[in-house]
């Protein structure tokens, strides 16, 4: 897996000054990390990382991406703040 700095850079910018629908999905995703057993580290550390894709959480978590959770842990939390559009056709 690759290191994606867009990602990464676009994080840090919301991180820097978050809506607050923005830093309420943080928490939210941040609720479920300080429980993960792939957490690396003590929860309220700036250092702490994920021990699936490395990332330093407390940046992660201000992702603007739908379940960026290598194990898919965020996805029902991340749902209500993520408007899917359905793709219609005429099939």
């Amino acid at each position: 897996m690759g290191v994606d700095f867009l990602k990464i850079i676009e994080a840090f910018k919301i991180k820097i000054s978050p809506t607050e629908d923005q830093k309420e999905l943080a928490q939210k995703r941040l609720d479920i990390c300080s429980t993960c057993e792939f957490r690396r580290g003590e929860i309220d550390s700036n250092l702490t990382s994920c021990g699936k894709c490395g990332c330093f959480i407390y940046g992660k978590i201000f992702t603007n991406n739908y379940d960026e959770c290598p194990e898919g842990k965020w996805s029902e939390i991340d749902k209500p703040y993520f408007k899917n559009k359905e793709t219609k056709t005429l099939i």
